[in-house]
C-alpha cells in the first residue's frame, strides 16, 4: 500500500468515525443539544479537526443523511422504472430497499426517522433542507406511483393512492421504533419479518376480490 492510500484510508476512517459518532449523539440527545465539542469529546479529536472535514454541524448533519437518502432515491427510482412488474411485487422492493438502509446506515436512518422540519427550518441552511426535503419527496412519491401502478394494473382496488402511501411509510418506520424501544441486547430482532407481515396484509387488503 502506497503513502497516499494509506492517508487516504485513515482520512476516510476518521470521516465515519466523526459521523457515526455524531450520528449516535443527534439521535440520543437531539441536534440542537449536541454540540461540536461533544462530538470531538467522544472521537478523542480536537474540535479543529473536525472542520477539517465538515464546516458546521448543520454540514456535518447534512453528510450523514443526505448521502443515503440520494442513494435510497436513485434505488427506488430504478425500482419503479420497471412498469410491467406487477405493483405489488414493487411494493415489497421499495420496503426491502428502505429497509437495507437501517441495516447498512442505521445511524442516517435513525436522524431521518427523527427529522423534524420545524425544528431544522431554524437551525440548518434552507438550501440544505430543500434538498433533503425533495430527497424525501421522491422517495415517498415512488412508493405512491407503485400504488397507482396496481389500480391502472386493475390488481388493487380504487383507492387513495397518497393516503395508502402514508400508511405503508408508517407502519414500516412504526414498527421498527417498536421493535428498537422494546427489544432487550441480545434478543433476536423480528422487525423485519413483522414488516413484511404487516405490508403482505395491507397489499391482501387493496387486492380485488
Amino acid at each position: 500500500m502506497g503513502i497516499a492510500e494509506r492517508k487516504q484510508r485513515e482520512k476516510d476512517a476518521r470521516i465515519k468515525q466523526i459521523r457515526d459518532i455524531a450520528a449516535r449523539l443527534f439521535y440520543k440527545k437531539g441536534y440542537a443539544e449536541t454540540s461540536l465539542e461533544e462530538i470531538a469529546r467522544e472521537a478523542e479529536i480536537s474540535k479543529a479537526a473536525i472542520y477539517l472535514y465538515f464546516k458546521s454541524k448543520d454540514d456535518l448533519y447534512y453528510n450523514i443523511v443526505e448521502p443515503a437518502l440520494k442513494k435510497l432515491s436513485r434505488r427506488l427510482i430504478k425500482i419503479s422504472e420497471d412498469k410491467d412488474e406487477l405493483a405489488d411485487i414493487t411494493v415489497k422492493k421499495i420496503i426491502d430497499a428502505t429497509y437495507d438502509v437501517l441495516l447498512n446506515d442505521s445511524g442516517a436512518y435513525h436522524l431521518l426517522s427523527q427529522y423534524n422540519a420545524t425544528e431544522f427550518k431554524k437551525l440548518m441552511p434552507q438550501s440544505s433542507l430543500d434538498n433533503l426535503k425533495s430527497l424525501m419527496r421522491s422517495n415517498f412519491s415512488q412508493m405512491e406511483l407503485a400504488v397507482r401502478k396496481g389500480i391502472e394494473q386493475g390488481i388493487f382496488d380504487k383507492t387513495d393512492a397518497k393516503l395508502v402511501s402514508i400508511i405503508l411509510w408508517n407502519c414500516f418506520m412504526g414498527i421498527i421504533q417498536y421493535q428498537e424501544n422494546r427489544m432487550d441486547i441480545g434478543r433476536t430482532d423480528y422487525s423485519k419479518e413483522t414488516i413484511d407481515a404487516a405490508v403482505g396484509l395491507i397489499l391482501r387488503g387493496l387486492k380485488k376480490e
